[in-house]
């Protein structure tokens, strides 16, 4: 598997992490991907349970 490449700026790492996952994802099966995705969206969630929506909406501004 390729490595992530660091970019000189922001918008590069992004960019970069876009062609990376996009190829992950290309390159392997759909249960090896998935089971990665998942651990992302559940964390996702359980973070939004300790912030409430005023607290995100202060930090947003």
């Amino acid at each position: 598997m390729n490595k992530l490449k660091v970019g000189k700026t922001n918008t590069e790492d992004r960019m970069n992490f876009i062609e990376y996952w996009a190829r992950f994802v290309r390159d392997n099966k759909d249960e090896v991907w998935s089971k990665q995705q998942k651990v992302l969206v559940d964390s996702q969630f359980e973070g939004s349970k300790k912030v409430s929506l005023k607290e995100y909406l202060n930090y947003k501004n």
